[in-house]
């Protein structure tokens, strides 16, 4: 795992134009990236290709990164933003005859028996909670930055990532 000024010294020589490095800025951020996504899509495939989508706009746009922000924040923000919009336009696109629990939830089958008792314990939380225990945990981001990518007060990142612990631990006791 790379350090926040490992990973933005990368970043500025891609700003630089050496695509060299794109590869190692990918391989240390696409876990953070494609759970966020799938957080908010339900949808394996559909998150992959979105998360191909954010390192493409990324891409696109790396010359608008400040290397003062965090990139994993910066990138988070962009996957988001993308998975959002696009649940939205597929919410819009549902006809009334589709049941929309199957589309929310889709039917996604899980490589191992501890992926799955982790995604159904991750499912008991509310949705907030699942998002930030995943930039947390998986995407190793401070409440800071995660407050900062939420729009919301760190306290309450703070006081929603010690519920979702609390609920987490209750439940793997049980």
């Amino acid at each position: 795992m790379m350090t926040p000024k490992e990973l933005n010294r990368l970043v500025k020589r891609l700003q630089n134009g050496d695509m060299s490095v794109f590869d190692p800025i990918y391989y240390e951020t696409k876990s953070l990236v494609y759970y966020t996504v799938l957080n908010i899509l339900k949808d394996q495939s559909l998150s992959e290709d979105i998360m191909q989508d954010s390192y493409l706009k990324a891409l696109e746009k790396i010359h608008s990164f400040k290397p003062s922000y965090s990139f994993k924040s910066w990138i988070v923000m962009i996957a988001r933003n993308l998975a959002i919009n696009e649940y939205n336009r597929r919410k819009r696109e549902l006809s009334f005859d589709v049941n929309e629990d199957e589309y929310i939830f889709g039917t996604q089958e899980s490589t191992s028996e501890k992926q799955m008792i982790v995604k159904e314990m991750l499912e008991s939380l509310k949705p907030e909670e699942q998002e930030i225990v995943i930039l947390h945990v998986i995407g190793d981001m401070k409440h800071r930055e995660i407050a900062a990518i939420l729009n919301k007060p760190i306290g309450t990142v703070t006081w929603a990532y010690n519920e979702a612990i609390k609920k987490l631990r209750n439940q793997y006791r049980e």
